[in-house]
C-alpha cells in the first residue's frame, strides 16, 4: 500500500522497495525523492526507525525543490532533517494534540 504527502500543492507518493537507481547515481540509496514523477522512494529492509529518519530526509528534499531550491547541499538538507526528525519524535503528542485536524 502506498502513502500520499502533499508538499507544495503537489501529491508525492511514498514507496517502499528495496531496490531503486537514481537517474544519475548508480548506488543504491536508502531513499530518493523523484521531483519529476512526485515519488519518495524508502528502502524496505531498513528499521522503522531509519525508515522515519530517510523519509524525513527525503521530505526536506521536496520542500525545498517546492520552496524554488534546485540546488540542494547534501549536507544541509541531512542536518536539517535529522533535527526534524528528533523535534518531531519528541513531541509527538504535542503535535496530535494542536493539530487535530477533522
Amino acid at each position: 500500500m502506498s502513502k500520499k504527502i502533499k508538499i507544495s500543492g503537489l501529491e508525492y507518493e511514498v514507496i517502499e522497495q528495496e531496490y531503486f537507481k537514481t537517474p544519475d547515481d548508480e548506488r543504491n540509496l536508502w531513499g530518493y525523492c523523484d521531483y519529476e514523477q512526485q515519488k519518495i522512494y524508502i528502502r524496505s529492509s531498513l528499521s522503522t526507525e531509519k525508515k522515519k529518519q530517510v523519509l524525513i530526509h527525503e521530505l526536506t528534499h521536496a520542500i525545498f525543490h517546492g520552496a524554488g531550491y534546485t540546488e540542494q547541499d547534501e549536507d544541509t538538507v541531512h542536518r536539517i532533517s535529522l533535527v526534524m526528525h528528533q523535534v518531531i519524535k519528541e513531541n509527538i503528542s504535542t503535535f496530535n494534540e494542536m493539530f487535530s485536524y477533522d
